[in-house]
């Protein structure tokens, strides 16, 4: 297993993310988490948009598992971290957790999910091998 995210993306939980009971509405989580799989894009210069134009790949998340451990509350502050816990070829499995964390508690697991995310190819739309340098620091270059 390999943490793709030197830093955990922090999230502030707002109004809008909660539901009727004040509780985090559960689909909001896969968006938490996809904003912070897109951070990690930012911090290696890249975006989808740029791996799609300039890399030809696509990374759509092919299944996904989630769990909910505890409640998480309007103005909590969670930390999400990433790891990737198989890499195949064409596919990664990529675990995401939220942790409430606070200045008077220990952490606390609030929501985890497995994802498998396939790399494909933009015009055949078929997967294709990833890049060695989207796990890497090295900066990839156009092909």
């Amino acid at each position: 297993m390999s943490n793709i995210s030197s830093t955990p993306f922090l999230f502030r939980v707002c109004y809008s993310d909660t539901d009727a009971a004040g509780f985090v509405y559960h689909a909001r989580y896969l968006e938490i988490f996809e904003r912070s799989r897109s951070q990690w894009l930012q911090d290696r210069n890249l975006s989808p948009t740029k791996l799609i134009n300039e890399h030809g790949i696509l990374l759509p998340v092919r299944e996904l598992t989630m769990n909910f451990h505890r409640p998480g509350r309007l103005d909590d502050l969670l930390s999400i971290d990433q790891v990737i816990e198989r890499r195949g070829r064409t596919q990664i499995s990529v675990k995401q957790t939220a942790t409430r964390i606070s200045d008077s508690a220990d952490p606390e697991l609030i929501a985890s999910g497995l994802l498998h995310i396939v790399c494909v190819d933009t015009i055949t739309l078929k997967p294709k091998a990833f890049p060695d340098w989207l796990f890497t620091a090295d900066q990839p270059t156009s092909e």
